[in-house]
């Protein structure tokens, strides 16, 4: 107990930096980051994180105290490598927000297909406008991932960052950028999948009561519409129930890699 809290100049920079990076990387994340965390419990998972993985970091070599002698010289130094540190954590998170995100794009489709747009609620966790769809389809996705021990998967991401990344290793450059357009592409191509089956639907019923507007100008087709589109959607959204668990896990399961490839492009490997 007595050396716990002895720490050198260069421990106690580098600590900071580790400390830096994983609050900034659990303060994005999908699951820990979320609005309605208090802002207290964020605070005391990202210093007890930093203590239980530090030793283990000091121990491998993937974080090295000595480093900090170096770049703790000059203030525009510790400003830099602080800088880099949580560049690193927003660019992890965010890369993993992106597999939730496919997952919105999809249901905010397939409830404005079915007319659930103009019945939207508030979102707590993006603090935005949704659809009652996409509150239920992001809620199962999310138990999903936890009881696929997701949470556990972005714990090592957050420590298996620092082996590809170390600390003042991590830099913009046009790798990052060609895997973030990447990324986005292949996120926007998912939530289309997800919404495509009720798309098709939907667009079937639409013409079909366009035809009958034609042949039938007295019926309210307004009004009509609104009620089938929506019984439609249901039934379909339960017969593909199937379909989306396993293109939301295909989503989930890229997470990892993503937030690998990501790593290794800003360490410029």
């Amino acid at each position: 107990m007595g050396d716990l809290f002895q720490f050198s100049p260069e421990e106690f920079f580098t600590f900071f930096a580790v400390l830096v990076r994983v609050s900034v990387l659990l303060a994005v994340l999908p699951v820990f980051g979320d609005k309605v965390i208090p802002a207290p419990v964020k605070v005391l998972l990202s210093v007890a994180t930093t203590m239980a993985i530090y030793p283990g970091l000091v121990k491998q070599g993937f974080v090295r105290p000595g480093d900090a002698a170096i770049w703790s010289e000059s203030t525009w130094g510790i400003i830099r490598t602080i800088g880099q540190e949580a560049l690193v954590g927003v660019t992890l998170g965010y890369t993993a927000k992106l597999v939730f995100d496919a997952i919105q794009i999809g249901s905010n489709l397939i409830s404005n297909m079915m007319g659930f747009a103009m019945a939207s609620v508030y979102d707590p966790h993006h603090e935005t406008q949704t659809t009652v769809v996409a509150e239920i389809q992001v809620a199962i996705a999310m138990l999903g991932f936890l009881a696929l021990d997701g949470h556990h998967l972005l714990l090592h991401g957050a420590l298996d960052s620092f082996r590809f990344c170390g600390i003042g290793e991590a830099g913009l450059n046009s790798l990052v950028q060609s895997r973030l357009i990447e990324m986005t592409g292949t996120v926007l191509k998912f939530g289309i999948q997800l919404g495509a089956p009720i798309t098709l639907v939907m667009f079937a019923v639409n013409v079909a009561f366009g035809v009958f507007s034609k042949t039938m100008p007295s019926m309210n087709v307004l009004v009509l519409s609104l009620g089938i589109s929506a019984f439609a959607g249901l039934v379909v959204l339960m017969l593909t129930a199937t379909e989306f668990q396993t293109v939301a896990s295909n989503v989930m399961g890229r997470t990892e890699d993503w937030m690998q490839g990501m790593l290794v492009a800003m360490a410029g490997r």
